[in-house]
């Protein structure tokens, strides 16, 4: 092989590698040998896109930038004519969006197509598309600082105005910081907060240790145990305290007659309205107790009455102060009781009168013969003063 044809197909060879590397690099779409589709769009700027920047549909690489064309006479959304190449035909839909993107935060630009929401009507493919290019980030960056101008300016302002009034001691803040008795305070607040931590700190180690009530309940079973019985006593009170209500609702028992029982309610009320009329006539002084409790002479009266008799004046008095005829009654007691208890055992003369029937009978004749005797006397007394009055004429 001469040296000539060694140097073309060198130059071939490397001319081919620099034609497969640059669509490897910046025309991965590459394919040579079939038509692709393509997707025709304007916009009034491109923000620095470039021929070969990639087109992502819902984020997927779907094709690249063919070519951009500027028409300065067209109108300003539509002087600038981008056609993409596209991988596979698109088909969108009424809300599809086709926006120029930042690729990343250090430079570079695609094309952002999303197609629409499914299931809405498809877009006719002889329908012109219009695109927006999306700010920068460092424009964005630019925007919001100028949007935000004024809201850090009344930032800054407040926080000078915070300052300024931090170093003349007004608010909290600023008598904590001017004020040295105010920062003793809370000085003094943290430390008795730090020491009622201790304290507290102790009384959970001490409850763990099992040590007071506390620690107690949690460690001694058989507190616990007695606990739990009490609870269940208390369960169990309840629950016949619910039975003891529902009962009563039922109308079971006094309780439950003195709720459901209109008759036994009205008697009550009837009686409360008696009670109520007794009290008002005391209250008037109507009836012996009114006259008691409202005539302050009878209530002197009565009070000197038992003055007398505690100090032993009168019959009263001397029978229940002086030992003496509080004895003397007590024999004379003691003796009658001894005479009841003969004549009731038929002794003496009044116990046979009275306990032995025979006695009693002859008394009761010997009562009837007096009684006719009497009688006879009384018929024949007028005969006899007659007799007397004729006999003494003589």
């Amino acid at each position: 092989m001469s040296s000539q044809r060694t140097i073309l197909l060198g130059l071939f060879f490397l001319a081919t590698l620099g034609v497969l590397g640059y669509y490897t690099l910046f025309l991965t779409e590459f394919t040579p040998f079939r038509d692709r589709p393509e997707l025709r769009a304007y916009f009034s700027e491109t923000n620095g896109l470039r021929e070969g920047d990639p087109v992502l549909v819902a984020g997927m690489r779907w094709g690249r930038v063919k070519k951009m064309t500027f028409d300065p006479a067209a109108p300003e959304k539509k002087r600038i004519v981008l056609t993409a190449s596209l991988n596979e035909p698109l088909a969108l839909r009424e809300g599809a969006t086709i926006e120029i993107r930042d690729a990343t935060l250090l430079g570079g630009k695609n094309v952002w197509i999303d197609p629409g929401p499914a299931g809405a009507k498809p877009i006719p493919k002889n329908q012109e598309l219009f695109g927006i290019v999306s700010g920068g980030l460092l424009d964005r960056v630019t925007g919001l600082v100028s949007d935000s101008e004024a809201g850090i300016s009344r930032i800054l302002g407040n926080l000078e105005q915070v300052t300024i009034d931090l170093k003349e001691g007004k608010g909290v803040l600023g008598r904590l910081v001017s004020d040295q008795a105010l920062a003793d305070q809370v000085e003094l607040a943290v430390r008795t907060a730090t020491k009622t931590l201790e304290d507290v700190q102790s009384i959970t180690a001490d409850a763990r240790a099992g040590k007071g009530t506390v620690g107690r309940l949690l460690s001694d079973d058989a507190l616990f145990t007695d606990l739990s019985a009490s609870a269940r006593k208390l369960s169990t009170l309840l629950d016949e305290a619910t039975q003891l209500a529902a009962e009563a609702r039922a109308g079971d028992g006094a309780l439950g007659r003195l709720v459901s029982d209109p008759a036994l309610a009205a008697d009550i009320a009837a009686a409360a309205g008696s009670l109520s009329s007794i009290a008002r006539k005391i209250d008037e002084g109507r009836g012996l107790a009114g006259t008691l409790v409202n005539d302050e002479g009878l209530a002197q009266d009565l009070r000197d009455t038992m003055g007398t008799i505690a100090r032993g004046e009168g019959t009263i008095g001397a029978l229940i102060v002086r030992p003496e005829v509080y004895e003397s009654l007590r024999a004379v007691t003691e003796d009658l009781s001894v005479v009841m208890s003969t004549v009731r055992s038929g002794q003496g003369s009044i116990g046979r009168l009275v306990m032995e029937d025979e006695i009693y009978q002859s008394v009761k004749t010997a009562l009837q013969i007096v009684s006719r005797s009497l009688e006879e006397y009384r018929e024949a007394a007028p005969i006899t003063t007659f007799t007397s009055v004729f006999f003494s004429a003589f």
